[in-house]
């Protein structure tokens, strides 16, 4: 086997590795949709609470109502928080519940453990 099939294979392994952190962290089959990774990481990675319809956004490849269920269901499920929004008292902000921010940090530096080890060999 030559060294660039070696890496392929290293980094699906990895890949297989990462997918199976996702769902044993988050413990939910449904939340393994990518929609719900769009959702999640777009969340972290603006790092404030934002809308519902900001939040909506993060989620590219749904339409706006669709998307909203999504989110309804992630705080029915307590991964997600809706909080007062102090500038409008009618809209709720959506923020990352600390036990998903946790829960990311962990997955975030699993993953990248998991990829740089791939990528030695």
């Amino acid at each position: 086997m030559n060294t660039r099939t070696a890496q392929r294979i290293a980094f699906v392994r990895a890949l297989k590795e990462m997918d199976a952190y996702w769902l044993n962290f988050l413990k939910e089959q449904d939340f393994y949709d990518l929609n719900y990774s769009d959702l999640f990481t777009g969340l972290w990675l603006r790092g404030e609470p934002v809308t519902k319809t900001e939040a909506a956004q993060f989620i590219k490849h749904l339409g706006a109502q669709t998307a909203k269920k999504y989110i309804n269901r992630a705080v029915a499920m307590g991964f997600l928080e809706q909080l007062e929004n102090p500038s409008d008292k009618r809209s709720r902000l959506i923020a990352l519940s600390p036990d998903l921010e946790n829960g990311l940090a962990d997955f975030f530096d699993h993953t990248i453990e998991s990829f740089n080890q791939a990528l030695k060999k």
